[in-house]
């Protein structure tokens, strides 16, 4: 994965690749996130601000140009249809946010009722954390985390409270995914996704989730008493949340985890979070991220955790029994292949038995018709049937891009710093 942009050479510049992806966010957000240096006036013309506000809601930074502009006085420069523009955006996403506030308060009092661990993640819960406010970034959905031997009683309360599950197909999401999906129709469409892993495929039986839940503390989201995630997990989560997204990473999730080392340095435990990632064959991917936080934010990081991660890569790699196929797969879901549900592809060749391997393909090729309909929004029979050829076509290529991918990567070395 590689950053949205780039920020003004840092001492540490040599150690990066030559990949990074050219400037493409208005110098003025770059300064109001503190990448770059104060600018020397406002922007003073229309197309300006046209691209700032386009690129803030590209980054999911609406709401924090919206309350800096507001705090600073600067709103006034605005154009005023630009500004008006501006603050029903900002409007909107308040007023979903306090819906799901209330979505999220009867969730977690529901869970606590039917003494069911529950631990809210992102979202709301990062809102309170961050910035003490649940209205300063947005969010689409409610995530938790569960423990996977309690599904059953999470999938209880939640159809309780009136949500129902939508699966690719009966089974699929509690043998292959991360996450179950639960929606109901209630203020548009509220999302619930229970998450039993901080990681991603494939990944996810990697991390000892009992370990997390006895790190995790008592605190408070949306008024309801719960339990939290540690510093430390929190950092871990959001670094392979932000990599499971890749590309389409905004740039506030890379803010968002400058700012979590700023507030908690205190807190972080970099050995812990250094033998997570060596345990988990993932030291490759968090590298990936702390670097490009110290080549943005120059955040605080020590730098003797990037040298640790690194250098004890390949290490890892032998001591905790990760198999060639696994290396290369590593190497494949960090390059810049353009294959999409790179995971998913990973995932396949990660299953063991070709039943299981058949039975996942079938899923991924044809979902259920209500996965189809939610997913997608789809009704008519003809355009379902599309849909579904469209997709077998679709996937059918991928694959064959990934088999190149695949093997093509694993030829390459490394990039310089995971040599």
């Amino acid at each position: 994965m590689r950053p949205p942009v780039r920020c003004t050479d840092s001492p540490d510049s040599s150690l990066l690749s030559e990949t990074l992806t050219p400037p493409s966010i208005h110098p003025f957000l770059t300064h109001l996130l503190g990448m770059a240096e104060p600018l020397m006036a406002s922007p003073a013309d229309s197309a300006a601000w046209e691209r700032i506000i386009s690129d803030a809601a590209d980054h999911n930074l609406t709401l924090t140009l919206y309350r800096w502009l507001n705090e600073s006085g600067m709103s006034s420069e605005l154009p005023p249809a630009l500004l008006d523009r501006l603050k029903a955006s900002a409007a909107s996403l308040v007023a979903r946010n306090l819906v799901l506030a209330q979505e999220l308060a009867a969730v977690l009092q529901a869970f606590r009722q039917q003494d069911v661990p529950c631990i809210p993640i992102r979202g709301l819960a990062l809102a309170e954390e961050l910035y003490g406010d649940i209205s300063a970034r947005p969010m689409g959905d409610l995530d938790l985390l569960v423990r996977r031997e309690a599904l059953s009683e999470v999938a209880a309360v939640l159809e309780g409270l009136g949500f129902r599950e939508i699966d690719r197909r009966p089974g699929f999401a509690r043998t292959f995914s991360y996450t179950l999906e639960f929606v109901k129709d209630s203020h548009g469409t509220v999302l619930v996704e229970p998450h039993w892993s901080i990681a991603y495929p494939p990944f996810v039986e990697r991390v000892d989730m009992d370990q997390i839940w006895k790190r995790c503390h008592r605190g408070t989201v949306a008024g309801v008493a719960t339990w939290l995630l540690s510093s430390t997990d929190l950092l871990l989560h959001l670094s392979f949340h932000l990599i499971h997204k890749g590309n389409k990473a905004p740039l506030l999730w890379f803010y968002e985890l400058h700012r979590l080392l700023q507030q908690k340095t205190a807190e972080m435990d970099w050995p812990q979070i250094t033998l997570i990632a060596h345990q988990t064959g993932q030291s490759l991917f968090l590298v990936e991220v702390l670097r490009d936080l110290r080549h943005l934010f120059n955040s605080p990081i020590p730098p003797s955790v990037l040298s640790q991660l690194t250098a004890k890569h390949s290490h890892s790699l032998c001591v905790h029994g990760i198999a060639p196929l696994e290396r290369r797969l590593a190497r494949f879901l960090t390059s810049d292949s353009l294959v999409d549900g790179r995971e998913s592809f990973a995932q396949l060749f990660a299953i063991r038995g070709f039943r299981l391997k058949i039975r996942f393909v079938l899923a991924l090729l044809f979902p259920s018709l209500a996965f189809m309909r939610f997913h997608y929004g789809l009704s008519g029979r003809g355009h379902l049937a599309l849909s579904y050829a469209a997709r077998l076509l679709f996937l059918a290529r991928e694959g064959c891009k990934g088999l190149v991918s695949l093997f093509t990567s694993g030829r390459k070395p490394l990039p310089p710093l995971l040599m």
